[in-house]
């Protein structure tokens, strides 16, 4: 219960279930089922995960019903500029499917319906911080077609 009229809208505990998909991968912190909070008026899935080894994370491209903000910032609290690592996201398809290469912090609109992946953490020199935000129950509810979590 609040105490006050906007306590309500201030989460201080990550929420969801912690899960990983990498053996060795710190797992993620804050997947929602629905709004985290009573008083929130839409779900949310939020994911931030420390990587400090390379490894493909997601093999398979896949679209999404909802937009999505993807992040990558250096693992340095007091200096997310310095980035040790170099990361390659592929958006679009066919003849429009465009290779990024990530090698400093970096945030990425993906459109709702927008093919996007491979991700691929190539090099990883020193540890960096990755994340999504989805106003979306899960990331897999807003899966269009075929599931990368699932091999």
């Amino acid at each position: 219960m609040s105490k006050t009229k906007y306590d309500k809208y201030f989460l201080k505990e990550p929420w969801g279930v912690p899960k990983a998909d990498d053996p060795g991968a710190p797992v993620y912190i804050g997947m929602g089922q629905k709004a985290p909070v009573e008083g929130w008026d839409e779900p949310l899935t939020q994911v931030l995960r420390p990587v400090y080894k390379p490894y493909k994370m997601i093999p398979d491209g896949h679209r999404h019903a909802v937009a999505e903000i993807l992040y990558f910032i250096g693992g340095d609290p007091m200096n997310f500029k310095e980035f040790g690592a170099e990361v390659e996201f592929t958006m679009g398809e066919g003849k429009d499917a465009e290779i990024h290469v990530i090698t400093s912090t970096t945030w990425v609109y993906v459109p709702k319906n927008l093919l996007h992946c491979p991700l691929n953490f190539k090099r990883v020199d020193k540890p960096i911080m990755f994340g999504h935000i989805m106003f979306a129950p899960t990331f897999d509810s807003t899966i269009i077609g075929k599931n990368p979590l699932k091999r």
